[in-house]
């Protein structure tokens, strides 16, 4: 949470203002911020992603025309996405490889709609979610009732944030509950937000998104989302390769 204690409160929460000759004591703005980090934690969004906004942590790369472009698409299809929920008819599917900025989009989506429109947001990796549904794959370490309620979380939830869809093989009984999560929130016509590092049209010898995720699932996100593929360098290497302008603090 936040390292610095505020100026205005003194860290207590509180400010006093005066309302004729009386002094009144009012929540302190920096106390809406720690609520907001509060249901970004409840909404399962990564600490290093809490406080993540498009408008200044998301840049487009202006060295390269190319790439950079997408990553302008991407940026604005998700600013319109933040601008019209909830009157949105569809999800978005971001589509690229390694580091090009899709957690860090998502994660914005996320917390820029609980903090302007107070929505209900959910947010799940593919590889977490695959993890606590393998402790049941046995029967004899099967705990059904945890693995129920979350799954239904995931289906219920209004907007569900799905990171890194396809990172891992996963087993038959395994898929067919994730089939399942999709299929729900399909004929609810509940909206949601993915991500991957696979493509539908990859280049010659990559795996296709569908022989990551299964035809059933790439069937449903193909009427649930549109598609937004984004070009770009991974900037977690450029970094550390000593570029670190793309790099932006996170916001607390």
């Amino acid at each position: 949470m936040k390292d610095d204690i505020c100026e205005k409160c003194n860290g207590t929460g509180w400010v006093t203002i005066k309302r004729g000759d009386i002094d009144v004591a009012k929540r302190c703005e920096c106390q809406k911020t720690d609520i907001l980090l509060s249901k970004g934690e409840k909404a399962n969004i990564p600490q290093r992603f809490l406080g993540a906004g498009l408008e200044w942590g998301f840049e487009p790369d202006k060295n390269n025309p190319t790439k950079g472009k997408t990553q302008a698409i991407a940026k604005k299809a998700a600013q319109k996405f933040i601008k019209d929920y909830p009157s949105v008819e569809k999800g978005l599917l971001f589509q690229g490889s390694i580091g090009v900025g899709k957690t860090f989009i998502l994660c914005s989506i996320g917390y820029e709609l609980i903090e302007k429109k107070n929505t209900d947001v959910y947010y799940i990796d593919w590889n977490d979610l695959v993890r606590e549904m393998r402790t049941g794959e046995g029967h004899s370490t099967r705990d059904f009732s945890q693995i129920h309620y979350l799954i239904q979380k995931l289906a219920s939830v209004e907007l569900l944030l799905f990171d890194e869809l396809g990172a891992s093989k996963v087993s038959p009984w395994v898929y067919d509950n994730i089939y399942y999560l999709f299929n729900r929130r399909y004929n609810d016509k509940k909206i949601t937000v993915c991500a991957t590092n696979f493509l539908d049209n990859p280049p010659a010898g990559k795996e296709f998104f569908s022989d990551r995720i299964g035809d059933r699932i790439r069937s449903r996100l193909y009427e649930m989302t549109d598609v937004i593929v984004i070009e770009g360098v991974d900037f977690r290497r450029k970094t550390l390769s000593g570029d670190t302008s793309k790099m932006k603090k996170i916001k607390r």
